[in-house]
């Protein structure tokens, strides 16, 4: 089966992709639409350009997503993209979802040890039972272990939300080492925590695209949500510790123009703040840079809005 991540500019590319996105762009210069397309398999995505057109092919685009491709490789502005020559919706044997759907590159083994290293670290009896609660639930456990960390911008695949999330922490406990007034305890559960209302803000199952309460609430109100609801079935919880714990969620993404109801205003929140943000760019950095092996500048990177320096 041909992958994505093989092809070469100049070769031809046949072989079973999941459409996550597609619109009708109108000719420029000439009556007529053709259709814009992104690609993906498991090894990554591409851009793709239906050329010429049929009413069935739109028809197809708004009630499938497999379709098999017969597609040229070519490089537009320094990037590869496929000129679809023919598609068809992919029959039922040629579905495979473990080849479609991209996911963390780091092993569920991997991410389990560091993630139970983090949690044996947490010495406060009521912040442990809450995240016992969390990560061992039959639902929001196993949701939390498959979970993408983001539509686009990052680890936008399975598995995404646990390595994001446990890199977060360790970032963050990093930082704390030189601050020993933190409340580790409290660092480690809010890092681990902080974006866990993305297991409900995202519909990953196929392509990743958010549900309709992640589209209204956000994972931010919503990680408030299922985090007081399980504090509320803890018999004498802290309410500082609660209320400590719920700012850090509330307030991660730093500033109000960023969506975040709170502005941080703990050393724990400020420092989770910064370690989320700092973990989501490198992520970024280092894909450009797989991307872009050979280059020393990369193109302009929208998410971060910048050039970046790809040189040894």
């Amino acid at each position: 089966m041909s992958m994505l991540k093989d092809c070469q500019a100049g070769e031809k590319f046949s072989g079973t992709v999941l459409v996550t996105e597609w619109k009708e762009s109108p000719f420029r210069s000439k009556p007529g639409s053709f259709i814009v397309m992104t690609c993906q398999d498991s090894s990554g995505t591409l851009p793709a350009k239906l050329w010429e057109t049929e009413a069935r092919h739109f028809e197809w685009l708004r009630e499938k997503d497999v379709f098999h491709i017969e597609a040229s490789v070519s490089e537009y502005r320094g990037a590869l993209e496929l000129s679809v020559g023919s598609m068809r919706p992919a029959e039922a044997e040629e579905i495979d979802l473990t080849q479609l759907l991209m996911s963390s590159p780091l092993a569920e083994e991997i991410l389990e040890r560091r993630l139970q290293a983090l949690r044996r670290t947490v010495r406060d009896e009521s912040l442990s039972l809450l995240l016992n609660r969390i990560l061992d639930h039959p639902e929001f456990g196993v949701l939390y272990r498959r979970a993408p960390a983001a539509v686009k911008i990052h680890q936008p695949y399975l598995r995404g939300l646990w390595e994001h999330s446990v890199a977060v922490t360790e970032l963050a406990l990093e930082l704390a080492g030189s601050y020993s007034e933190v409340n580790t305890d409290l660092l480690t559960v809010g890092a681990l925590l902080h974006d866990v209302g993305k297991i409900f803000e995202y519909n990953f199952e196929r392509a990743v695209s958010y549900t309709t309460e992640g589209r209204l609430l956000g994972h931010i109100l919503m990680g408030v949500d299922l985090i007081s609801r399980e504090i509320a079935a803890i018999p004498h919880f802290p309410p500082d510790v609660r209320t400590k714990l719920l700012h850090i969620i509330a307030s991660h993404h730093g500033r109000y123009e960023w969506q975040s109801p709170r502005r941080p205003k703990s050393m724990e929140a400020i420092i989770i703040h910064y370690a989320d943000a700092l973990e989501a760019e490198l992520w970024q950095f280092r894909r450009t840079k797989d991307e872009n092996p050979d280059e020393e500048w990369s193109p302009y990177v929208r998410p971060m809005e910048r050039y970046l320096y790809l040189g040894k």
